[in-house]
């Protein structure tokens, strides 16, 4: 690593503050990022970070305050060439066109020739440097989608600095990296570092933070807690700004397995086909809690996933009640009595069109037509019932789904899981996105499972969720990592890090 000596900062930012209704997304936050420097941006769930990536990109204008690049004001909101020329971002899923070979994904945008005639030539000469220059073995006229993720990315960048940009923000870039591509990634990093290139580099992983990173900026609850740079910016430290000032959960339940009574879930050797996860052994007893945490990429959804049937294994089981569940089947998971509740309930829980009713009872339409011909009265009873058991609000089972709260429309996905009286509840991050008292309510019908004596399974990357429970199961690189007994945020933090 290097540090730059350049008194004019490539990013400023002065005070910036952005509201969202009541929500308080950035306070006053000033950061100063010097040229060459790889700045680390580090902050929990709803920090900030993602806001202030934004309007260093140019997608959001901040209510307050401003920012300048290299002494330069930034560019008005709707210049958007003037932002990109300026800066590029690079995501965990890199934004490019799979469908297109890697000559043209590089030129997208900015095709070379004159008027409407492209000069394809040249193009492929270009690509064919480009390349070169970056020591990507890769042919330009291939399909990107034959392209490995890393490359991808090395792509994405070589892209934006070709084309004039010497700020690069980094978003997670290593979640679907493993270690030898996240070290040819870093050693690119801090070559293009030590040629002025500016790097933003935002990571969940403390451990490449300050691997990577020789100045980093902590944000929390929208605010600036601290900026810091070189041999200030230590593992300790971070993990302590990350915990300080954050309340424990008062939510946690205390559960065992009892001696000598049959799981009511086991993995056994659990394998994911594509390896998304290896070798992952798990006991869950009825009426018991356990908690899997792990950063983005860890493989921890996909575990979830697997119980519910989304993904198949390719060795190993899936066991309920002594049973052994059909790999990759999701009605033969749902006959298994596994309930589900997915992570992005917009995408995947519910459909916004049709009615509370409707949702609620969308998994168990085979009790409500046994004979073939469907009984609205049976589905208007069960959804009333359902609507009391998780206390929805409002209580209208006719209502679409798409005029509730955020909590509400969590209570209709959770009851959705529920209906099928399920032996064993797969829960990826039940409150993301919910406010206080929604929580507290969705936590309410968790106990009141655990107490009829569902298995209770609890995916997330949110450390409040997983202090639910005490058992919790760490995840890194589709393994399980750790197991810690009664464990405290501290214990989490470091263990989801590495730094046992």
């Amino acid at each position: 690593m290097t540090t730059a000596t350049a008194t004019v900062p490539a990013i400023a930012i002065d005070r910036v503050s952005k509201t969202y209704g009541a929500t308080k997304a950035l306070q006053d936050v000033s950061v100063s990022i010097l040229p060459g420097q790889v700045h680390g941006l580090i902050g929990r769930n709803g920090a900030g970070k993602s806001t202030l990536l934004r309007m260093i990109t140019g997608l959001e204008t901040p209510d307050t305050g401003s920012l300048s690049f290299f002494g330069e004001e930034a560019p008005a909101a709707a210049d958007a060439k003037g932002w990109q020329q300026r800066v590029a971002c690079v995501y965990q899923r890199p934004s490019v066109f799979t469908n297109l070979t890697i000559a043209e994904n590089l030129f997208a945008g900015r095709l070379p020739g004159s008027g409407p005639k492209i000069s394809w030539r040249t193009m492929q000469s270009e690509a064919e440097r480009i390349l070169s220059e970056w020591r990507i073995d890769l042919d330009p006229r291939s399909l990107l989608s034959d392209a490995p993720i890393e490359e991808r990315q090395m792509l994405t960048i070589a892209k934006a600095l070709d084309a004039g940009t010497r700020i690069v923000l980094l978003d997670e870039p290593t979640v679907q990296l493993e270690g030898s591509a996240i070290r040819r990634l870093f050693d690119k990093v801090q070559e293009l570092q030590e040629a002025g290139v500016t790097f933003v580099f935002v990571s969940h992983f403390l451990r490449e933070v300050t691997a990577i990173c020789d100045s980093a900026s902590v944000l929390r609850d929208g605010k600036l807690l601290w900026s810091r740079t070189g041999d200030d910016v230590r593992s300790d430290d971070l993990v302590d700004a990350l915990l300080a000032g954050q309340e424990q959960r008062r939510h946690r339940v205390e559960t065992a397995a009892a001696s000598g009574v049959t799981p009511a879930l086991e993995l056994r050797g659990a394998t994911e086909k594509t390896g998304a996860f290896t070798d992952v052994n798990l006991r869950v007893a009825p009426g018991e809690l356990v908690a899997i945490g792990g950063v983005g990429g860890s493989g921890k959804y996909s575990v979830g996933e697997a119980i519910a049937g989304l993904r198949r294994l390719g060795s190993g089981a899936v066991v309920v009640n002594g049973d052994e569940v059909a790999s990759g089947k999701v009605k033969a998971s749902q006959k298994a009595g596994i309930g589900f509740v997915p992570a992005d309930r917009h995408k995947d829980g519910y459909v916004p069109q049709l009615s509370v009713a409707e949702n609620m009872t969308m998994g168990v339409m085979d009790r409500l037509a046994p004979a073939g011909f469907f009984s609205p009265r049976k589905q208007t009873e069960m959804s009333v019932k359902l609507i009391d058991d998780v206390a929805l609000v409002p209580p209208n089972p006719k209502l679409a789904v798409q005029g509730l709260s955020g909590g509400n429309q969590q209570k209709v996905v959770l009851a959705r899981a529920l209906a099928r009286d399920p032996r064993v509840l797969v829960l990826i991050s039940p409150t993301a996105g919910v406010d206080i008292a929604a929580k507290d309510a969705i936590y309410a019908l968790i106990l009141r499972a655990l107490a009829d004596g569902v298995a209770v399974v609890l995916i997330s990357d949110d450390v409040e969720e997983l202090l639910v429970s005490s058992r919790v199961l760490i995840m890194r690189e589709g393994r399980v990592a750790a197991e810690l007994a009664d464990p405290t945020e501290e214990d989490i933090v470091r263990a989801i890090e590495g730094l046992e």
